[in-house]
């Protein structure tokens, strides 16, 4: 653990962390306020000694560093800070050895609780402090099994999330979804965070929250009030807000389903996470198509048909897997 923590560390000390390291970091410095005076130790220790900006090859000698430290470690303490701006091997050696010299039980690895719900399930968490989340199907989250301890109640999701957030001002609620960090102290809101989707999106139904770029953290948010919705454009990177009915927010919790310019491909997505079913559209065309539509807690048949007339298609259904004949472009 300490091997691989160290590891991250030195990654983003040199400005070649890559996004599982960003992640992993992140959730250690968020674990306690013990390994954010570390990290910040280390930094301050790594600046002193002079380091040189991060290249290639000193990218590949930090993965040298954990030999090289064990190797140090059996020396006597007192050669370890020399001063170095050359060696760039030897200042590693000697923050590690900085590093290793800190009691382990100070560097304890966080437990996350994951929840998960399958397809054509929906699922309700309650949280330690008593808020409620409610995952549609094929979405999960996972947060630190203490995390009413920490400075933020931190929480992943990968999908789709309605929240019930209870109140407390000393501790924001963070949601982190793909591009896009959601801060709240006691609100209900849906996050929209499909992988394969061209958007994501954080809808407000009650209270106040504020929306950013998980990359820009230190920018200004935008801050979105009861009906009002932000998309994320994955394409392009750019951020829009629009109004929406607060009754239709999270509306798939009662088996609803709602598409506002959505591609096939994505509601097809929807169709196979909700009634766990998968669509072979392999030989279709959708170039440039686009679906708007409200399907109130109606089956699968219903919302087939009514698409068949919009998008020229014909269905056939082989067990659980439903091929799709036809279509045209919309170019």
């Amino acid at each position: 653990m300490e091997d691989q923590i160290w590891n991250y560390i030195v990654k983003r000390l040199t400005g070649v962390e890559t996004e599982e390291s960003k992640l992993y970091l992140n959730r250690w410095l968020n674990a306690s306020e013990k390994n954010v005076q570390l990290y910040e130790e280390a930094k301050q220790l790594w600046q002193w000694t002079g380091l040189l900006p991060a290249t290639k090859k000193q990218t590949e000698t930090g993965v040298l560093i954990h030999s090289a430290a064990r190797q140090a470690k059996r020396k006597s303490f007192k050669g370890i800070f020399r001063y170095s701006i050359a060696a760039s091997l030897a200042l590693v050696t000697s923050l590690s050895v900085y590093y290793l010299s800190k009691s382990k039980y100070e560097i304890t690895e966080t437990v996350y609780t994951v929840h998960k719900a399958l397809n054509g399930k929906v699922m309700k968490v309650t949280l330690p402090d008593s808020s409620t989340i409610w995952l549609n199907a094929g979405s999960e989250v996972s947060y630190p099994k203490d995390f009413h301890r920490q400075k933020t109640r931190a929480i992943q999701l990968t999908g789709e999330a309605f929240f019930e957030v209870t109140h407390n001002e000393k501790q924001p609620f963070v949601v982190e979804s793909g591009k896009l960090k959601t801060i709240v102290y006691g609100t209900s809101f849906n996050v929209s965070s499909y992988k394969h989707n061209q958007q994501s999106s954080v809808t407000v139904k009650t209270g106040k929250v504020g929306v950013l770029l998980r990359e820009d953290s230190l920018g200004k948010p935008t801050m979105l009030l009861p009906g009002n919705r932000l998309v994320y454009h994955r394409d392009n990177g750019k951020l829009e807000t629009s109004s929406v009915y607060t009754d239709e927010v999270a509306a798939w919790i009662n088996g609803d389903l709602l598409f506002d310019q959505a591609t096939p491909e994505e509601v097809f997505a929807a169709l196979e996470r909700k009634f766990d079913v998968a669509f072979d559209f392999s030989s279709t065309k959708f170039n440039g198509c686009k679906v708007t539509a409200k399907f109130p807690n109606q089956s699968l048949k219903t919302i087939l048909t009514a698409l068949s007339a919009s998008l020229y298609i014909k269905f056939k259904e082989h067990g659980k897997t439903i091929e799709i004949i036809g279509g045209q472009s919309c170019n």
